[in-house]
């Protein structure tokens, strides 16, 4: 039996549950509550010492890190194949895979604690209550510690943020183009496109659709195409988007066009 401890709105939890609805496979859910620090618990901390979600029970095994679930299912339940059959492409994909983790999903944490609601619950809580909480965070210390609880990242911070996703979503345009579509990979829609599509749609959901609108209109058709897929619908439950979570704060596509027209304005001066 497989079973799903994940939150709602995190990226790598919802790249989990596209495969898992992709492939059609019954799963127990056990969603977790962010606010109430469930993940930080000693019970989850025995299940996944990392202290984030997701983490994917199969009977009694514990299996952690969003790209590891994707292998992990891909090498046990075959009926349906999202690794690509040629090898080549395959190689391709895994180093997009590894470029997702290493590079765009730290960088949309800036935008989505600066713009996405989570400043706010930083901000009410006490100075003493926030530095517990971060020793807690086995992986996430050092993040925890680049912000300014109360005011958030620097104008800097966001811009280098910004930086990394621009060249993400330049490097998903040259492989549109290379491997001619409609997908990452090209005919096939593969672990490669489940892996950022949610980075692209919370950017798209903070408002700062702006940094690839005008340039890139191939990665607007692209995510159309990825977020009308059944698998999507279906995984892309109450509470995934921030804009869900906190409307009065969070105003989806293009209500942060003011940053992104700023962000490229500096560009052009250096």
């Amino acid at each position: 039996m497989l079973t799903l401890y994940h939150f709602p709105q995190s990226t790598c939890s919802i790249k989990v549950r596209l495969l898992l609805a992709e492939k059609k496979l019954d799963w127990q859910d056990n969603m977790l509550v962010s606010s109430e620090h469930h993940h930080l618990t000693d019970w989850y901390l025995k299940l996944n010492p990392n202290g984030v979600v997701p983490t994917l029970m199969d009977d009694d095994l514990p299996v952690f890190e969003s790209t590891a679930i994707l292998e992990y299912l891909e090498d046990k339940y075959t009926d349906t194949n999202f690794r690509l059959s040629n090898s080549y492409m395959r190689s391709q994909m895994r180093a997009f895979l590894i470029f997702v983790d290493v590079w765009p999903t730290p960088a949309v944490r800036t935008p989505s604690f600066q713009f996405g609601g989570l400043l706010r619950k930083f901000t009410a809580m006490t100075d003493e209550k926030f530095k517990s909480l971060v020793k807690k965070r086995p992986l996430k210390a050092e993040f925890y510690h680049s912000f300014d609880k109360n005011t958030g990242f620097s104008d800097a911070q966001i811009f280098t943020s910004f930086d990394v996703i621009s060249r993400t979503i330049k490097r998903m345009d040259e492989m549109l183009q290379k491997f001619e579509g409609p997908w990452l990979m090209g005919a096939e829609y593969s672990l490669a496109d489940m892996a950022v599509l949610p980075l692209i749609d919370r950017i798209q959901d903070l408002g700062l659709d702006g940094l690839w609108q005008d340039a890139y209109p191939s990665i607007s058709h692209w995510l159309i195409r990825a977020q009308q897929r059944p698998s999507s619908l279906k995984s892309y439950i109450i509470g995934s988007r921030l804009s869900e979570q906190f409307p009065d704060i969070v105003g989806g596509a293009g209500s942060l066009s003011d940053w992104t027209d700023t962000y490229f304005e500096r560009k052009l001066q250096v």
